[in-house]
């Protein structure tokens, strides 16, 4: 690619890029007055209603009132415009500062070198757009909110934290002159009191009292205890208790083996039952 070409293709972006910029100038201009034009119509609204009020009241004292003075829309600065314009010459005092800093420093560069010095133009506060990029705002934002979070989330860990206890271990001596003593060693002398279990025959017997008090209970139309009752080579667990299972008479029972419970199986569940007399136990 030739030098020509370069230049041109150099000079039709800049062209570009000025074309765009002054569009976006130009949009916000027409957005400034259109916002300028609201703020003034808000302000002789209020300024008005002001003066009306203040007139009233001074006429009821019969006094003398001076109105407010509404000026022209194109002398009439808001709040919100005369804030940028404060924060425009602050901008443009710290861009001329740039400029002199660079003019200076190149002066002195071209006076070591022995060539003429060619300053940097400062140019007119009109002519420079000192507007803040919105990018580059809402940048800043996201980093200053993270910042106060991670200084608020710190904050909280410091005071929250606990330091970790670490035991020192301390050797222990034995004196030369340390005693040495026979301790005794533990006897209970309570006796073993644990209930036993009892055999199936003494199961058997348990259960004959109880059938013999709660034959009619049980289902059954007549008192079946002297019946045989059969021990069925099995055990089942009820309410966490071992228990030896009996037949008698078409009925299935469960004695535990500590003789604390029994039950008869109604339709696969096992009901509790109990005895009411002793004199089959103890005959």
């Amino acid at each position: 690619m030739s030098k020509e070409s370069k230049l041109a293709k150099k000079e039709a972006k800049a062209e570009k890029k000025a074309a765009k910029a002054e569009k976006s100038a130009q949009k916000a201009a027409a957005k400034a007055e259109k916002k300028h034009a609201k703020d003034y119509d808000k302000f002789v609204k209020e300024t008005t209603k002001k003066n009306e009020k203040g007139a009233k009241k001074a006429a009821s004292k019969g006094a003398e009132f001076t109105a407010a003075t509404i000026p022209a829309i194109d002398e009439y600065k808001s709040k919100s415009e005369l804030k940028a314009i404060k924060a425009n010459d602050k901008a443009y005092d710290s861009y001329v500062k740039k400029i002199n800093k660079k003019n200076a420093k190149l002066e002195k560069k071209a006076a070591k070198k022995g060539v003429p010095f060619v300053p940097l133009a400062v140019p007119e506060k009109d002519e420079v757009v000192l507007t803040e990029n919105k990018k580059k705002k809402i940048f800043k934002m996201i980093i200053l909110i993270l910042l106060i979070w991670f200084m608020i989330y710190f904050i909280i860990m410091w005071f929250k934290y606990v330091p970790t206890f670490i035991p020192v271990n301390e050797e222990t001596t034995v004196s030369d002159e340390a005693k040495v003593y026979d301790y005794e060693g533990y006897s209970n002398p309570h006796e073993i009191t644990t209930t036993p279990d009892y055999s199936i025959s003494d199961a058997k017997v348990y259960l004959q009292q109880v059938i013999h008090d709660n034959y009619k209970t049980i289902g059954y139309s007549s008192d079946v205890s002297s019946s045989a009752i059969t021990y069925n080579n099995q055990m089942v667990v009820v309410n966490n208790a071992d228990c030896y299972v009996f037949s008698c008479s078409g009925k299935t029972f469960a004695v535990s083996v500590k003789l604390s419970a029994c039950y008869v199986n109604n339709n696969g569940k096992y009901e509790p039952l109990t005895f009411n007399d002793t004199d089959i136990i103890f005959d």
